[in-house]
């Protein structure tokens, strides 16, 4: 009877330490867990601008998390700020959440909001500062 547990016994640390060597034994079973992605999307927009016009770029965000919108070009060069806006994008609409009338173009982001998943808008607007159609672009940088 001694024996007999013994042997049990050695089986059983056998099977535990064959089975510790391997990184995960039960992957070909349930699979391999993974951890999701936080690497950031950035999404760029171009379009061109008139004289007292606007324009809406759309974009979605999959993940909870933070929404950086840069105003990074402007040609030709405007003498003043334009306003930029980002909000919930739905059924065509664009709801302006947060904004600013005194964007220039830059290389950090003049908006940042906390979003949830969803639909959302960009626009670009100007109030005097153009002379003529200037292309515009944005970059809008999310989970």
């Amino acid at each position: 009877m001694k024996v007999a547990r013994l042997y049990l016994l050695l089986l059983i640390l056998a099977s535990v330490m064959i089975m510790s060597a391997c990184s995960n034994p039960l992957s070909s079973l349930f699979g391999n867990p993974t951890t999701p992605s936080n690497t950031p999307t950035t999404d760029t927009f171009n379009g061109n601008l008139a004289p007292s016009g606007s324009l809406v770029f759309t974009f979605s965000v999959a993940t909870a998390g933070s929404v950086a919108v840069t105003l990074t070009a402007v040609s030709p060069a405007t003498t003043g700020p334009l306003g930029l806006g980002v909000g919930q994008s739905s059924n065509g609409n664009c709801t302006i959440a947060t904004s600013t009338s005194a964007a220039t173009a830059a290389g950090s982001p003049q908006l940042s909001a906390n979003e949830n998943p969803g639909n959302y808008c960009v626009k670009v607007s100007d109030a005097g500062s153009l002379m003529t159609t200037s292309t515009v672009t944005v970059t809008v940088t999310h989970s």
